[in-house]
């Protein structure tokens, strides 16, 4: 038995998502862009338009030396009126205005003369709303994106970007409210209703510190935020009973007594923390404390501080920290599976034409099973779903050639590439030598618990051919062998069991529990 493989490329994304990029890359006629018709774009390409496009977060992947533009729903507001205009042009065409400034930093990452860049509140002079110039800021990660097919191992640039304009506009209105407040609180108290509606608004609280009398006077706003509540609002500095010294988060605290020590060199100050409430909720909270009187030696007499919740914003800078992490790591598993295919392919075949047709077609079983994954976010890929994905290159799958029966269960993505690259051969081989090479063949394959409890309970996934030619043992083990036998047996600790029945090949594998994510609460049956 020779066991080959005969994919196809499968699209981008699903033309029915409600992403609105995801269908605008789906729909558009690449070919008449520098990056050619999307079949034929390299794994690597797929695979981070693919997880760019699931992620809410504004991400954007300049591809190839043109560094054509592909881009999120979360980085159409950042194009603003460039979209969708932009999506698949070179960036000299979209950004004109910052080639300068951007493109000698792309070209190095591409060469891989530079691992990538980081910067906070980046100032960037665009114009994205008709003729009006505007300086924006932005926090971005440029990253180089890798790829076999690219000559120097890098295929594009991944941008990930938050705007950052408008935070820096409320910081600066926050040490504007910092002064403006020190100023009221001495001078009118009737205005102070005004203000603790926009503090309110804001998610945004006060406090009078006095280091003399050590009391700590706090609006409600200021309780609120860090979860507290005082009689009156009057709280006490140093000792036990602090409660803003209490409220802090535990690895924050030290940064207290620092606070005291800017107070007594400067007038005004930054600051940056976490509190933690009583019930275990954490926010971070970013301000200012502006000293409004001083002892007459010059140390801080009493301090004005204001704060805003800005956890929503950490939030955001962690998942693109995160984000990044789980791209390198998908990025290095695929391309080790790749690199096993390429070596293995290569000691079964003699020619380098051979070798081309075979490595493709298994890239493209491989690039089937990403594809479903992609649709699932990367948590896993329902089993159905996967080996119908795998079989649509072979035949059409509502015919009454193939069936296949089990309980609705997620394979995880590490389970997803094995099982999804063995069904690929098997196809592949019934195609050429088994059921699928004649009309009157058919192929049923079907996936049952076995008897162990709920809790640890495997899964039997069985591939069985009749109506074929007559199977005969095959006289040597090719690669396809190879990787519906010890490949996957290795992969997900499994047990494979092979049979050459006359009446047509007979494939069970045994799935331990452990590469299994979820499974369905009936008995109900999918059919294809």
């Amino acid at each position: 038995m020779s066991l080959d493989e005969n994919g196809a490329k499968l699209p981008l994304a699903d033309p029915s998502t409600k992403k609105e990029m995801a269908r605008l890359i789906a729909s558009k006629d690449w070919s008449t862009t520098a990056l050619g018709d999307s079949n034929r774009w390299s794994p690597s390409l797929k695979l981070i338009v693919g997880i760019m496009t699931a992620s809410g977060f504004p991400m954007a992947v300049r591809w190839g030396p043109e560094f054509i533009l592909i881009y999120n729903d979360g980085y159409r507001p950042i194009l603003a009126d460039k979209h969708p205009w932009a999506l698949g042009l070179p960036f000299r065409v979209v950004w004109p205005e910052v080639v300068s400034e951007l493109i000698p930093l792309q070209e190095a990452i591409l060469a891989g003369e530079s691992p990538g860049v980081y910067s906070e509140d980046w100032p960037l002079t665009i114009r994205r709303r008709g003729t009006s110039w505007e300086t924006a800021h932005f926090t971005v990660s440029y990253s180089p994106v890798p790829d076999p097919s690219s000559p120097t191992g890098i295929g594009g640039v991944l941008i990930t970007a938050v705007e950052t304009s408008e935070r820096l506009r409320i910081e600066k209105a926050l040490e504007f409210k910092t002064q403006e407040l020190s100023e009221a609180n001495r001078r009118l108290q009737d205005g102070q209703a005004l203000y603790r509606s926009a503090l309110a608004a804001g998610r945004m609280g006060t406090w009078e510190t006095d280091l003399v009398a050590k009391t700590r006077l706090w609006t409600p706003e200021g309780m609120d935020l860090f979860g507290i509540k005082l009689p009156g609002g009057r709280g006490h500095v140093g000792g036990a009973q602090d409660e803003y010294w209490s409220a802090l988060h535990p690895d924050d605290r030290y940064l207290m007594q620092k606070f005291h020590e800017l107070a007594d060199k400067q007038d005004s100050f930054t600051s940056e923390y976490r509190v933690v409430w009583p019930d275990g909720t954490t926010l971070w909270l970013r301000g200012h404390g502006r000293v409004v009187a001083r002892t007459p030696d010059g140390k801080a007499l009493r301090l004005v501080s204001i704060v805003a919740d800005v956890t929503e914003r950490k939030a955001a800078e962690d998942h693109v920290q995160f984000l990044m992490h789980e791209l390198s790591h998908r990025s290095k598993n695929l391309l080790a599976v790749i690199q096993s295919i390429s070596r293995r392919t290569a000691r079964t075949t003699t020619t380098m034409e051979e070798f081309e047709i075979r490595f493709g077609k298994r890239l493209q079983g491989l690039a089937a099973s990403h594809d479903v994954l992609v649709r699932n976010s990367w948590q896993g890929a329902p089993l159905g779903d996967l080996l119908r994905q795998q079989l649509m290159p072979f035949m059409d799958i509502q015919s009454s050639r193939v069936e296949i029966t089990g309980s609705e269960i997620v394979v995880t993505a590490e389970a997803t590439q094995a099982i999804g690259l063995a069904i690929h051969e098997l196809a592949t081989n019934a195609i050429k030598y088994g059921s699928l090479s004649v009309p009157e063949g058919k192929i049923k394959i079907s996936w049952v618990f076995d008897s162990e409890p709920l809790a640890s309970r495997g899964l039997l996934l069985k591939w069985v051919e009749h109506g074929g030619p007559r199977v005969a043992r095959p006289s040597r083990k090719g690669f396809g062998h190879l990787v519906i036998g010890e490949m996957i047996e290795r992969s997900l600790n499994a047990k494979v069991t092979l049979e050459f029945a006359t009446r047509g090949l007979e494939w069970s594998v045994s799935i331990p529990a452990a590469n299994l994510v979820t499974e369905a609460q009936t008995d109900a049956e999918t059919s294809p």
